[in-house]
């Protein structure tokens, strides 16, 4: 999936999802644009300002490296960030807390976990953060099985009920970079599994922790 565009004579060092394009011919420009190169876009748009990079609502414009390599790799991680905080704004991260909760409260969250059909979830350590829609639920084993529960038989319903389950390290250190950007919270790792490679691809790639 394609999440953002960057329009770049030369080689750019982006992450999967920003597609890098030589020309703007055939562009999705709805998408979130960043044009590299001051020429053309001196050329092009008018309004443009040497102080400020967005030249209207989703598209962006930097020097070239050769230009200003300092201002080129500003801008470049500046957007980079952009993107994935508009990705993410919209969701709502909700820590399961049965200690805080009342049991009103917790019916109603556990009622809303069993009503999803397609999660992706992540665990790391001791915290199983599960994906869909626009919610994220973190769920603590540590604090479930401090509780006297059967943190076995939730952790094998979570897997279950799961559409993918990312569960090593592997997929921690292939999204390093983008949760960088993300104040490393790392609860947004399903979310971002489930943007680059789609629901429905599966069973392309599948990272497994070992069973408990």
């Amino acid at each position: 999936m394609i999440l953002a565009n960057i329009i770049s004579e030369h080689k750019v060092d982006a992450p999967e999802g920003f597609k890098v394009y030589s020309s703007p011919e055939g562009v999705d420009m709805t998408l979130p644009t960043l044009l590299v190169g001051y020429d053309y876009v001196s050329k092009n748009y008018a309004e443009y300002d040497l102080l400020n990079t967005c030249l209207k609502e989703n598209l962006y414009w930097t020097l070239k490296r050769t230009e200003r390599r300092d201002k080129y790799e500003e801008d470049l991680a500046n957007f980079i960030s952009v993107v994935y905080k508009k990705l993410t704004d919209k969701l709502v991260y909700l820590f399961v807390d049965p200690i805080q909760y009342r049991g009103k409260t917790l019916n109603k969250i556990i009622r809303k976990l069993y009503s999803l059909n397609e999660l992706i979830t992540f665990e790391y350590n001791d915290m199983f953060y599960l994906y869909e829609d626009t919610f994220i639920f973190g769920i603590d084993m540590k604090l479930l099985s401090f509780m006297g529960l059967n943190v076995n038989k939730i952790k094998s319903k979570i897997k279950s009920r799961s559409l993918m389950f990312l569960g090593n390290e592997k997929i921690l250190i292939e999204y390093k970079k983008t949760i960088e950007v993300l104040n490393n919270q790392i609860r947004f790792i399903p979310y971002l599994y489930s943007l680059i490679n789609g629901k429905n691809n599966t069973f392309s790639v599948i990272h497994k922790s070992s069973e408990n």
